[in-house]
């Protein structure tokens, strides 16, 4: 249904005609989910600047290229966000809360629809946003939800991050005790 929608609007765009869909399969690739399913960008962006674990900042900095085209495998594994509930919250919500302020932005008419140009899914944000709508307003739209998915997902990344921190300390006490085995 997706692509039909696409399609319609190409060729409204293409006849000069008003574009008739917002929910298209661009709007849904381009305007709610940076970085991959749960618009994971955000997290990413998190993860490499106020995070402290170890662990969590280098699995940001692994992470954080393939995250800005869309590819979110090495965060959702390596953190892992599967069977995580800190990080399943924002995980769920962020895309949802894209998906709303989109529509009602692309509704107003503060930013042109998407015109059907099918670009690849891995298109980066800030330029997809642009290419898509034929407009520097898509841009600044995708600009606004990635800030507002990390206003999202900071408390939740945080509490990780100090239960990561607590577990690296614990390990760190635990090699620091030499114990002699062979008295034993």
């Amino acid at each position: 249904m997706q692509s039909t929608l696409t399609q319609d609007n190409l060729s409204a765009w293409r006849a000069g005609e008003h574009l008739p869909h917002i929910y298209t399969q661009q709007f849904i690739d381009i305007f709610t989910t940076y970085g991959g399913g749960g618009s994971t960008l955000s997290l990413l962006i998190l993860m490499l600047t106020i995070c402290h674990s170890k662990r969590i900042r280098e699995l940001g900095k692994l992470a954080i290229v393939p995250g800005i085209f869309g590819i979110n495998e090495p965060v959702i594994f390596g953190l892992p966000v599967v069977l995580n509930p800190i990080i399943a919250i924002p995980f769920i919500i962020v895309p949802v809360v894209n998906t709303l302020i989109s529509g009602v932005v692309f509704t107003l008419g503060w930013v042109p629809y998407t015109n059907g140009v099918m670009l690849p899914w891995t298109t980066p944000p800030i330029i997809s946003g642009w290419l898509s709508t034929g407009s520097i307003y898509g841009s600044i739209l995708q600009l606004f939800e990635l800030v507002l998915g990390i206003l999202i997902y900071y408390p939740f990344i945080k509490m990780l991050d100090n239960q990561y921190l607590d577990e690296e300390k614990k390990a760190a006490e635990l090699e620091d005790i030499d114990i002699d085995f062979s008295m034993v």
